[in-house]
């Protein structure tokens, strides 16, 4: 089973590199014309736009999860991963996994570059907590968008007319109803502590627009999070499910009619 995680792995891998090498080009070339612009714009301004691509992040992360499991058709390698036999959730794990790798190596060029900007625009270095903060919190963003959109995706495959439609509204009924019902598993989950990550970055740029009322930290409610999580491991259990036995069933049944 090793060999073939393994070999999965390094397929994902292979097929993300394009995706990995025009992302990096990308940042490095928006760097690069932010710096040539550091001595006629006003450079804390400067600082802070080189991290406008993290805004792009989630919109990446919900590209992929479709994009990747989309291949597997294109391909059709799909119904051959699972007669291996490979378990759908090996797959989406693989993918997930490959999403994740490509988001953390986003950020880290991201941040090398706000570093080299702080440099110039500030008078003290970037805080590493806030890094390590921002970091996390954009990583596990994106690993969610990620796994929702693998959910629409597989959903939209089951039918056989109307998929992109049917997964779109499977994104966003099952992002609705996660924010609207994972309330109801709070009160069970009262042991989880609260935490907060430093906000450093956001209170500095509203403290650069004038505004000092931003607090320095962001409390966040442990057991809201922990809730919102596990709507979202289910989300992903179930897809994964799915995904298995929609191709896995289909494949036994033609194999039947042919005989």
């Amino acid at each position: 089973m090793k060999p073939k995680l393994g070999s999965l792995f390094k397929d994902e891998m292979k097929n993300s590199l394009g995706s990995i090498v025009l992302l990096l080009s990308l940042v490095i070339l928006w760097d690069l014309f932010l710096y040539f612009r550091r001595d006629s714009w006003d450079r804390t301004l400067v600082f802070i736009l080189s991290f406008l691509p993290i805004i792009f992040l989630p919109f990446y992360a919900l590209v992929s999860g479709f994009y990747l499991l989309r291949e597997e058709w294109r391909k059709k390698t799909i119904t051959h991963h699972l007669s291996l036999p490979v378990k759908g959730i090996t797959l989406t794990s693989m993918k997930l996994l490959t999403i994740w790798i490509e988001t953390v190596i986003f950020i880290t060029v991201i941040f090398i570059g706000a570093i080299i900007f702080d440099k110039i625009a500030l008078l003290e270095p970037i805080p590493n907590q806030v890094l390590w903060h921002l970091g996390i919190i954009l990583s596990i963003i994106s690993i969610l968008v990620a796994v929702l959109s693998q959910f629409a995706y597989v959903v939209g495959r089951v039918f056989r007319y109307g998929g992109w439609l049917i997964s779109i509204w499977t994104f966003l009924v099952s992002g609705w109803t996660i924010i609207r019902y994972s309330g109801l598993l709070v009160p069970y989950l009262s042991f989880v502590p609260d935490f907060q990550f430093n906000s450093w970055f956001l209170s500095g740029i509203w403290q650069y627009f004038g505004d000092t009322s931003t607090p320095q930290n962001i409390k966040i409610h442990g057991p809201t999070a922990l809730a919102i999580l596990l709507c979202f491991f289910v989300i992903f259990l179930l897809g994964s499910w799915i995904l298995g036995k929609y191709v896995i069933i289909p494949m036994g049944e033609k194999k039947h009619e042919s005989e």
